[in-house]
């Protein structure tokens, strides 16, 4: 029995941990950025990259000295090149690119050769190179205003029309190309470029489609390594942790790509010529579930919670009314951590009771352990008996710690969601939740939050009461330093919710350690 027991206990730990890995630890791994290929510019993190190759490929080409044709919308600022009627940036007004309330409007736009908005045409050609003719040089819009730029160009002798048409409160548009000289069912493709990194510690981002009722999703490592095809895709694009850049072809759905094209992973979105004439709506903007619901085309998937989606979507629900009493995220964790804590209390005293049993009985169980070492057979059945008159069960434990593992990652992933924490300040040196905690000691910055989580874990294990040989209790003395290294470069709104919960949890051991067993 003691046996199965431990086995029981190592299943469970291996599920936690695989789960931890997959739905936590895989959204903070950082793929490898690809080669770039970009003219030398500062990006959105003030970093200069380095001169790239030419261009080689029919998709890329120099956006030109021409002056862009500038869109302005209540929620976004577009630039869109003359050369290729390509976007160049496209700034989203609600959103900063760093922390300070003096920094300009996030920028969505990877600088480079190979712009977002580029066509790719039937014969393996394109439209990068083809300079347009725009029919105006601005466009504005406010409320409930809806417009278009018409770009006419032509490739070759051949002509081709490219519009885009805006509206003042979305972050969807649309780009409708028209091709007199093509004939009709031929296929264009529409290409989209990477975001670009957030912060220098952002998760890392991927190729992303929604085809077949499900998420499909690629590292741009992998993409490096070969192009991988994806049929049916309602959209396809790139998907950052709280990004998203996708399109969504005329039919509904269609074939999409994901490549590499001059150093740059790319995705390619593919829509038929009817009446030659194609189009394709673009969204560009945050991963909010209110935002992406009301965009349509089944956006909101690319907000993936996980299996225990139905409990993540009510904990972020509910984290939004606390900050609306609050006015601030990091009370909000604390209050909605708080409350999870008393749901989960009787769960919590069931499997404190019974550990605290268990050890009552430990210095039995060893002297039968010592008495039958060498007869198995009679220390199942004398431990079966220790445990009945006890009154004892050892799976007992087990089923209360199952039923918050929902909850627990439920909660993770919610917060691992929120971009309400990106940007939003806590106190004293936390300005940021969505980036991990430094407090800069001298010339060191030093993860204070981090280092009491792991300190409160530390007296949440020496709290708790310890069953098994004395080895594997010193082996779990180490699992404090081990999340501490983890949670090292996690987001401070996520370590704050642990700290807190560790918190409540020593409390309410304190308290039943001094109750009546």
């Amino acid at each position: 029995m003691e046996q199965q027991r431990i086995l029981v206990a190592l299943i469970a730990a291996l599920v936690i941990f695989v789960a931890y890995d997959r739905l936590v630890l895989s959204r903070y791994k950082r793929p490898e950025p690809p080669k770039p290929s970009v003219a030398p510019a500062e990006g959105p993190t003030g970093t200069v990259p380095e001169k790239p190759p030419a261009p080689a490929s029919a998709l890329a080409a120099p956006r030109g000295d021409a002056e862009s044709v500038v869109v302005e919308t209540d929620v976004l600022r577009a630039s869109i090149t003359p050369v290729g009627a390509r976007l160049a940036d496209l700034e989203l007004m609600a959103f900063r690119r760093t922390v300070e309330r003096d920094s300009k409007p996030l920028d969505l736009v990877q600088p480079g050769a190979v712009l977002p908005g580029t066509l790719e045409l039937p014969q393996d050609a394109s439209d990068a190179a083809v300079v347009y003719r725009p029919d105006r040089t601005q466009l504005t819009l406010h409320g409930s205003d809806e417009g278009e730029i018409v770009f006419v160009g032509d490739r070759d002798g051949h002509a081709i029309e490219k519009r885009y048409r805006f509206k003042a409160d979305d972050y969807s548009f649309e780009i409708v190309a028209n091709l007199p000289d093509a004939a009709d069912d031929s296929h264009v493709g529409l290409i989209l470029t990477p975001l670009p990194s957030d912060r220098p510690t952002a998760a890392g981002q991927v190729a992303v489609a929604f085809a077949n009722r499900r998420l499909v999703e690629k590292a741009l490592k992998d993409i490096a390594k070969a192009p991988a095809a994806v049929d049916g895709a309602r959209w396809a694009g790139f998907a950052a942790q709280y990004f998203l850049a996708a399109a969504i072809p005329q039919s509904g759905e269609g074939p999409a790509l994901f490549s590499m094209t001059d150093g740059v992973p790319i995705v390619r979105v593919d829509s038929t010529l009817a009446g030659k004439r194609t189009q394709f709506a673009i969204y560009t903007g945050p991963k909010e579930r209110e935002v992406l619901t009301h965009a349509g085309h089944d956006l909101d998937r690319a907000l993936d919670f996980g299996m225990f989606w139905f409990v993540a979507i009510p904990l972020l629900r509910a984290l939004r009314v606390l900050h609306v009493i609050t006015h601030n995220y990091g009370i909000a964790i604390i209050v909605l951590t708080a409350l999870v804590k008393i749901v989960t209390a009787p769960l919590t005293r069931t499997t404190f009771r019974n550990m605290r049993e268990m050890q009552k009985i430990q210095p039995q169980m060893a002297k039968l352990r010592e008495r039958f070492k060498d007869d198995q057979t009679a220390l199942q059945k004398e431990m079966m008996e220790l445990y009945r008159r006890h009154r004892v069960n050892p799976f007992s434990g087990c089923l209360p710690m199952v039923l918050q593992i929902p909850i627990f990652i439920g909660l993770y992933n919610a917060l691992s969601h929120a971009i309400e924490l990106r940007h939003a300040p806590f106190m004293l040196w936390i300005n940021d939740l969505s980036a991990p905690d430094r407090l800069m000691i001298g010339s060191v910055p030093v993860p204070v939050l981090t280092l009491l989580m792991g300190a409160s874990m530390f007296l949440q294990q020496w709290l708790t009461p310890q069953q098994g040989d004395p080895t594997q209790q010193r082996m779990m003395m180490f699992m404090p330093l081990v999340f501490t290294f983890m949670f090292i470069n996690f987001p401070a709104g996520l370590v704050l919710y642990w700290l807190v919960n560790n918190v409540l949890t020593i409390a309410q051991q304190y308290w039943m350690m001094r109750s009546p067993a």
